[in-house]
C-alpha cells in the first residue's frame, strides 16, 4: 500500500467515529466533545492545508473557471486526497448541524438518522433530505435557527 493509499485511509476512516456518534450518542460527551465543538472538523482541516498547498507544483493548468480547468484540479493523489478530506469535512459539518437542528426543533434524534446516513454518503441528498423532514416538523420553510414563531396548531 502506497503512503498516500494509507493517509486516504487515515483521513477516510478517521470521521467514522463521529458519525456514529452523531447517529447512536448524539448526546454523549464524545459526541459533544469531538463533533459538536467542531474540533473534527478543525482537526481535519490540518491535512487537507498541508495536502492541497503542499502538492507543489500541483496540478497544471488547473482553475475554477471551467470544467477542463477543474478536471485538472482532481489529477494528482494529494489533491484528491485533499478534495475527498473537503468533503469528509463539509458532510461531517452538515450532519452535526442537522443533529443539533433535530434537537433545537424538540423532534425525536430517530428522524434524523437517515438523513445523517445519507449526508455522509451522498451529501446534499441527505441535507435535502433533512431539508424537507424539517419543513413538514415546521410545517413551513426555513432555516432560521432563532424562530420564535410557533408551529401551526402549537399553543405557545
Amino acid at each position: 500500500m502506497s503512503a498516500d493509499e494509507v493517509v486516504f485511509s487515515i483521513l477516510n476512516y478517521s470521521v467514522l467515529p463521529a458519525w456514529l456518534g452523531l447517529a447512536l450518542a448524539p448526546r454523549s460527551r464524545f459526541t459533544e466533545l469531538v463533533v459538536h465543538s467542531g474540533a473534527m472538523c478543525a482537526l481535519l482541516a490540518i491535512p487537507y492545508a498541508i495536502l492541497l498547498f503542499g502538492d507543489s507544483p500541483g496540478p497544471q493548468g488547473a482553475h475554477f473557471f471551467s470544467l477542463e480547468g477543474v478536471t485538472r484540479i482532481f489529477t494528482t493523489p494529494h489533491t484528491i486526497i485533499a478534495c475527498w478530506t473537503h468533503y469528509l469535512v463539509f458532510d461531517l459539518f452538515v450532519g452535526a448541524w442537522e443533529a443539533r437542528d433535530c434537537r433545537r426543533l424538540g423532534l425525536a434524534h430517530v428522524w434524523v438518522v437517515p438523513s445523517l446516513f445519507l449526508t455522509l454518503m451522498f451529501g446534499p441528498v441527505g441535507l435535502f433530505s433533512w431539508l424537507v423532514i424539517r419543513g413538514f416538523a415546521k410545517r413551513r420553510i426555513g432555516l432560521d435557527e432563532n424562530d420564535s414563531h410557533p408551529r401551526p396548531g402549537s399553543h405557545d
